[in-house]
């Protein structure tokens, strides 16, 4: 006993001396072994990162635990007793990213079950010899290297932004990044103006105060001018006890000219360092609720500061599988089950999908068909109803427009049809008839020779 204790201990020492990296998961992706060749390689030391738990999901950032061990969970059906490897670019803790290829090995007891997975990261030189992986975990490696290359480039990496009106959208983020001007996000609903708006904020120096954001259309008027005065008067009650940084406003075309006078008396441009940065969205012109008189004149020009266009996501249809991806690895998070991707099939229906509710209900999708596979990847039985209801109504094209008739011959069609309607209900009683038409008996005789109506003998 001993003995075999001793040999353990003399094995574990050699494994955590190798150059080699290689990590230990047990079945619950915790991990459980993480040697000298893994610290030298990520520069996180193995204390840090015993005991956490991978989930199959992208972080980029370097400065947490959680992000490293999600580059390296690898995918769900190696818990299914299939090895993998899996090209990647890992994180270190000093923000340098590495190429590499993971090789995962299932290690299985008497009864074939996975009780734990060998990971052995062997490091590329050059990322272009990265091997292409398989079809269910090339969009995981797609995600991956793009949020790495948005975090390097424009700091964003929670925004997906393959297309080129994306990209733009980035550029002016950064911008806004460094002042603190008003903006206004433009765009349809669902396209994701919130989310934009706090990782502006969140990459700005106003990062360490709290964003606040208030729907002008959902909140009852008095509650909404009451709220907004409490930020600007720094009155705030025991749930916001930091200091508020940002004031998001969505819908503004419900917001109260008075909340906006309120507005133009604390944010003025000669005071700028001193208040609380303002954002703005909605769905609409701004043009238009100017014209309206929606807005007051000194706000429409504060707002028009600086705006950004939001695409609809039938306007991006270069990041709709990696969106896609995104929201499912965000539900891979925290979870016992880890789904790594889409059956065939499943992202062309996506592709030939509306999305009128754009990223809103993208997200929602992938949420249902998440709960409801039983699978390591989403197939298209998983999906929900709404959306195969969806995808047959776009199937049966829009509806025929009505059939234009000469307007003489229509009004004929119909006086017909209520005359012989009318007889019918009088038994051909045309007194009784004509009074329901109120008409007299000689106006309706004459109508109903103009109208060439047959008529039994007279009654």
């Amino acid at each position: 006993m001993n003995r075999s204790a001793g040999r353990r201990t003399r094995l574990d020492s050699r494994l955590n001396s190798l150059q080699t990296p290689l990590f230990l998961l047990d079945a619950s992706r915790t991990v459980v072994f993480f040697n000298q060749g893994c610290e030298q390689v990520l520069e996180w030391p193995a204390e840090e990162i015993l005991g956490q738990t991978c989930d199959y999901a992208v972080d980029t950032d370097p400065e947490e635990c959680e992000s490293v061990c999600n580059l390296l969970c690898p995918p769900p059906e190696v818990f299914q007793n299939t090895r993998s490897e899996v090209p990647r670019f890992l994180l270190t803790r000093s923000g340098k990213t590495i190429p590499c290829v993971v090789r995962y090995t299932p290690l299985v007891d008497d009864q074939n079950r996975t009780r734990l997975v060998l990971g052995i990261i062997d490091r590329i030189e050059e990322p272009h010899k990265l091997p292409s992986a398989s079809a269910a975990q090339q969009l995981h490696v797609e995600l991956a290297a793009l949020r790495l290359s948005l975090r390097n480039r424009f700091r964003f990496s929670t925004v997906i932004a393959r297309n080129a009106v994306m990209q733009r959208v980035l550029r002016q983020l950064e911008l806004a990044a460094h002042s603190r001007e008003p903006v206004h996000f433009q765009g349809e609903p669902g396209t994701g103006k919130e989310h934009l708006a706090r990782a502006l904020h969140f990459e700005s120096e106003q990062r360490r105060k709290i964003f606040v954001p208030l729907n002008c259309q959902k909140l009852p008027p008095r509650e909404l001018k009451q709220t907004v005065k409490k930020i600007f008067e720094k009155d705030l009650d025991e749930s916001m006890p930091l200091e508020p940084g940002v004031l998001y406003l969505a819908q503004i075309d419900h917001l109260s000219r008075d909340v906006q006078e309120i507005i133009l008396e604390n944010i003025q441009p000669q005071r700028q360092t001193e208040t609380v940065r303002l954002m703005t969205a909605c769905s609409c012109s701004l043009n238009e609720l100017f014209e309206q008189e929606k807005l007051l004149p000194d706000f429409y020009y504060l707002i028009t500061t600086l705006q950004i266009q939001i695409p609809s996501l039938r306007e991006r249809k270069e990041d709709l599988e990696l969106l896609a991806q995104h929201y499912l690895e965000n539900e891979n998070r925290y979870q016992q089950k880890q789904v790594s991707g889409f059956a065939p099939g499943v992202l062309s229906l996506f592709h030939d999908y509306y999305w009128p509710a754009n990223l809103d209900e993208l997200s929602q999708i992938i949420q249902a068909a998440f709960q409801a596979t039983t699978e390591t990847v989403i197939t298209r039985d998983s999906l929900p109803l709404r959306l195969m209801s969806g995808m047959d109504a776009r199937s049966l094209g829009p509806a025929l427009p009505p059939l234009i008739k000469p307007l003489e011959q229509t009004l004929q069609q119909v006086e017909t049809e209520q005359i012989l309607q009318a007889l019918e209900q009088a038994k051909q009683n045309r007194t009784e008839a004509a009074r329901l038409l109120g008409l007299t008996r000689a106006k309706l005789y004459r109508r109903i020779e103009a109208l060439g109506i047959p008529l039994d003998d007279d009654s």
